[in-house]
């Protein structure tokens, strides 16, 4: 359940932050790029446009949607939502979304809150949770995961991504990189059953995702030029390179992301 008080010391201390020190004046053209590619994730999510910024976003996205569609809806919680880009997804299925994020991006996040400690979340209060490129950037990503397993009821379901090939980003807040086998064991430790994880574009989307990064920063960053920009980058770097990538992207040996659905077993003892 939510907890008003706890919610409100979280808004009122948020951790501190740090930033990687750049050397001589890289820093204030490094600062300009950043602020673009914020200005453009802001575009993308407001048209609903942010599983379009490369290949290995869109594969990932297309992946959490199909999972979505197939799991039972109710309460879910969406633990480090950013912009939200499933909520309408699936709060057509007929979920009750609870959002929480360290921060609000867009003022998509009905909580803020960590992750690796969530008592604004009641125990067993939730049947499902999406987590989608989170766990890189949490410094104790177990601890997340044992959260998850706490607020999910016995039986209720988890769809996690998590990158395995993945540039620097969001940097210094940039931990991990997962293995499907280390998804599994971290999973399976906190009482998750795994039924499936699956690669999510291969080398090729890995390749083309800092190609799009970077073309999007720099021409969508300016504004007359970004809906040209986003159209050629989606149809030249996303639909064309799909079919590509899908037969000679190597996945099973390079994938770029995972995507992971996971079950709450029922405790010992409990009635099926």
């Amino acid at each position: 359940m939510y907890d008003p008080e706890v919610s409100a010391q979280n808004r009122s201390s948020p951790p501190p932050e740090t930033r990687l020190q750049v050397p001589g004046g890289a820093a204030e053209p490094l600062d300009g790029l950043r602020r673009r590619r914020r200005e453009l994730d802001a575009w993308l999510s407001l048209r609903g446009l942010t599983h379009t910024l490369s290949l290995a976003a869109y594969l990932t996205h297309r992946r959490v949607r199909r999972l979505i569609e197939e799991v039972p809806p109710g309460r879910v919680l969406d633990a480090g939502s950013g912009r939200g880009p499933h909520r309408q997804a699936l709060e057509r299925r007929g979920c009750d979304v609870l959002a929480i994020d360290i921060e609000d991006r867009g003022g998509s996040a009905d909580l803020l809150g960590d992750l690796q400690a969530m008592p604004e979340v009641a125990s067993g209060s939730v049947d499902g949770v999406v987590c989608t490129q989170v766990l890189e950037h949490l410094p104790r990503p177990w601890d997340a995961v044992s959260e998850i397993a706490r607020v999910l009821r016995p039986g209720g379901w988890l769809i996690l991504s998590a990158p395995h090939l993945s540039p620097i980003h969001e940097a210094p807040r940039d931990y991990y990189r997962y293995t499907g086998f280390a998804l599994r064991r971290l999973l399976a430790d906190r009482g998750l059953d795994v039924r499936s994880v699956e690669a999510a574009g291969g080398l090729i989307a890995f390749l083309a995702h800092g190609g799009s990064a970077a073309w999007l920063s720099l021409g969508g960053g300016l504004p007359l030029l970004r809906r040209t920009a986003w159209a050629l980058n989606y149809l030249l770097a996303v639909r064309l390179l799909a079919p590509l990538d899908h037969w000679f992207g190597l996945r099973s040996v390079y994938p770029a992301n995972y995507v992971v659905l996971a079950v709450k077993e029922p405790a010992a003892g409990a009635a099926r």
